[in-house]
């Protein structure tokens, strides 16, 4: 899931948005089907999704991206912590 995670984030940058989306999607079921739908690392890919859609003007796909994603962080590393 870290490669295709990094393949998509490049892909982000050069603006390749529909190459990057699907490479994105799969880090995310990867990671929530290896280690469980509330993981940190979940939500760094429910982020970096959420940072493509940003970035392509869909803010209203991104916002419950992110929203799951300060959950899970909340939950997992507490209110306080900077990661939050």
């Amino acid at each position: 899931a870290e490669s295709l995670n990094n393949l998509a984030q490049t892909l982000r940058y050069q603006g390749k948005y529909d190459e990057a989306k699907p490479l994105q999607e799969r880090a995310l079921r990867i990671r929530e089907e290896m280690l469980g739908p509330n993981h940190p690392d979940v939500a760094q890919s429910l982020n970096n999704l959420a940072g493509l859609l940003e970035n392509q003007g869909k803010y209203d796909e991104a916002k419950p991206l992110c929203e799951r994603a300060l959950k899970i962080r909340e939950e997992m590393l507490g209110p306080s912590q900077q990661n939050v």
